[in-house]
């Protein structure tokens, strides 16, 4: 299937016809000559008038080539649709000063690195499955919708940095966020993954009210404690607080001390999913071809002028 990446690009079509309009026609001579052959002058005009509209004809062509190209004509072949088990869920990663903190079972990484590190290892584990990120900490905001996009969520994932949304922990209001972005979604979509190490001291909406609008949206709320536990501060990540969040919602709570994968691989083996048929389109970019045309044409349209205005070569030409 033949399609254009940009066919916006043919709005710029008239711009050689406006330009020769817009801009202001050259000096005519003053001086005017009477001959009594006139009509035969007018003649021979329309005969001149007539060639030069015909020599607009190759810059006109190579315009529209060049056009042609800049829109990027593609073939689009839709690949072979592959069945596949899929599962949807958002993850909500805290980004508070305190996840610089070391106290994992493995000496020298902080909890941010164990944590980026686990969330790397199950995008490349799960490759079939939809995820979305949101990043919190004083204050919680969607960096990525659900997608199967995994290099984006890479990209995001690498640039992230603990403190650049503060240095507080607002858990109930990446569980409103989370709320917003998962209720139009199937039931079987709605599930959002908490990734904290501290406890809430920040933010409008209390945990677990939080917990209770999203259990009332069917949201199942799986929450993950990074690092040593805390006593219902920053020092650590409120287990007990995690606990009644997964509890009120039908999701589960885990503990991590380190950046082992299988308990987080096993607790989404346990959600829901979805069997669906995923086809991709490949596009082969064919702009090389008008481009080419394009070339060629400018390059004849040279040797023309060039015949035209050499007389030494049409008195060669010329029996």
């Amino acid at each position: 299937m033949l399609s254009l990446a940009w066919p916006l690009v043919f709005l710029l079509l008239p711009l050689p016809v406006l330009l020769r309009y817009w801009l202001p026609p050259s000096t005519p001579a003053v001086s005017a000559l009477r001959v009594p052959f006139y009509d035969q002058l007018t003649t021979l005009a329309s005969h001149k008038r007539l060639r030069k509209h015909m020599r607009l004809v190759l810059p006109a062509l190579i315009w529209l080539l060049v056009l042609l190209a800049a829109a990027r004509p593609q073939w689009l072949e839709l690949q072979r649709p592959l069945d596949m088990t899929a599962r949807s869920s958002m993850l909500a990663f805290d980004l508070s000063a305190s996840m610089l903190k070391e106290d994992l079972d493995t000496p020298g990484v902080s909890r941010f690195a164990a944590t980026r590190q686990l969330v790397l290892q199950l995008l490349e584990q799960r490759p079939e499955d939809r995820f979305g990120l949101i990043f919190f900490a004083s204050e919680a905001f969607l960096q990525s919708p659900l997608t199967f996009d995994h290099i984006s969520l890479h990209h995001w994932l690498d640039t992230a940095s603990p403190g650049i949304a503060g240095d507080n922990t607002a858990i109930g209001d990446a569980i409103g966020l989370g709320i917003k972005k998962l209720r139009q979604l199937p039931a079987t979509e709605r599930n959002l993954i908490l990734l904290t190490d501290g406890a809430n001291n920040s933010g409008i909406m209390p945990p677990r009210t939080a917990a209770r609008f999203a259990a009332r949206e069917g949201i199942r709320i799986h929450a993950l404690g990074i690092g040593q536990p805390g006593n219902g501060n920053q020092d650590g990540p409120d287990l007990a607080l995690l606990q009644e969040i997964a509890w009120l919602t039908g999701g589960r709570a885990l503990h991590v001390t380190d950046n082992t994968l299988e308990p987080l691989l096993q607790l989404l083996d346990s959600l829901p999913a979805n069997l669906s048929a995923r086809s991709t389109l490949q596009a082969q970019e064919l702009y090389s071809w008008p481009l080419l045309g394009a070339l060629l044409l400018a390059m004849l349209q040279a040797a023309c002028l060039l015949w035209q205005g050499n007389p030494a070569i049409r008195h060669v030409a010329e029996p």
